[in-house]
């Protein structure tokens, strides 16, 4: 008995010191967390495709054919905080913690210009609200190929300018992960624009900034990169861009005016296609003489934020953080 607990002990000592030695060599090599690294792998095989350029953009014209879907709660994920739907003017918007006494957060989702809500928003949306006390407004914008650019800049203004009409005592934050993001800032600027009240903050995860995707940077992290595939999100800039070049400033914010900003707080991560452009876009804010933060998560990948790893639950404390001082 003896001699099996050795072989045991042994065994145990053996797996231990293989797993820190992975911890380790991971650190070294990527300078991120293990759990990280393997959520990188899953992330890989998730999206991986066989589809062209040539392909997606058969793909899109089909579904054009086709009715818009109606964004829906997710089935199967359980929330902590209320969650009600109702439709403002033909734009589906859903409410978290309505009953909030906190900040208004107005978040808008990514995924492309094409997909709607993805579960890590969700999730993000719900922990943000339960945490903070605050109201999440996430409203769900037509997407291409039903629509481009256009209808959204108009609905989603339409919407900030009653929730600001209906809560004038509460402060604005506006908030949005990739296009969403990208979304986010470019509403902000035609606010600047306009002379309208403005959010009090802007908090951005991988905006997507460029949508022409042109920056010759970008070539060196598609091979890292397992979310976003560089010929396909091409296509879907072109197609939310519409008629419109894909380098104006509504659809690519990153070539608008951004003075008169409020603070905005970017995240990415240095394994994503967009790192290049967010970089700039922290250069252009700065000169511009917004209060910029950038937070860039070493060997993180696009969205890192939302995802579920160690380094996320950072990130967190600070949004949280944000929020709570509204």
């Amino acid at each position: 008995m003896k001699k099996i607990f050795r072989i045991v002990a042994a065994a145990l000592s053996v797996l231990l010191a293989l797993a820190l030695c992975a911890v380790g060599l991971n650190l070294v090599v990527y300078g991120r967390s293990l759990k990280a690294t393997l959520y990188e792998y899953r992330l890989r095989r998730q999206f991986a495709t066989d589809r062209t350029a040539e392909s997606e953009i058969q793909r899109l014209a089909t579904r054009r054919s086709e009715p818009e879907p109606t964004a829906t709660l997710p089935e199967g994920l359980r929330f902590s905080v209320p969650v009600g739907e109702t439709d403002r003017d033909g734009l589906r918007v859903f409410t978290l913690n309505a009953a909030g006494n906190g900040a208004l957060v107005l978040y808008l989702h990514g995924g492309a210009y094409i997909n709607g809500f993805n579960a890590h928003q969700w999730r993000f949306m719900d922990r943000l609200a339960r945490e903070t006390g605050c109201t999440v407004i996430a409203p769900a914008y037509h997407l291409a190929p039903w629509a481009d650019y256009t209808r959204s800049y108009d609905d989603l203004t339409a919407l900030y300018r009653t929730l600001l009409e209906e809560s004038p005592d509460r402060r604005m934050i506006l908030m949005g992960d990739s296009a969403g993001g990208g979304l986010a800032l470019g509403l902000a600027e035609a606010l600047a624009g306009a002379g309208e009240a403005l959010p009090e903050r802007l908090v951005l995860f991988s905006p997507w900034v460029d949508v022409s995707m042109d920056n010759p940077d970008i070539a060196g992290y598609i091979a890292v990169e397992p979310i976003l595939h560089f010929d396909l999100v091409k296509v879907h800039g072109q197609c939310w861009a519409g008629d419109a070049d894909t380098r104006h400033w509504q659809v690519s914010p990153l070539f608008g005016d951004m003075t008169g900003l409020p603070p905005v707080t970017l995240f990415c991560g240095t394994r994503e296609l967009l790192y290049p452009d967010i970089l700039l876009t922290r250069d252009k804010l700065s000169a511009a003489g917004v209060d910029v933060t950038l937070r860039v998560g070493q060997g993180l990948n696009h969205d890192w934020p939302l995802m579920p790893i160690p380094e996320a639950d950072s990130a967190f404390d600070e949004i949280a953080g944000l929020v709570d001082k509204f």
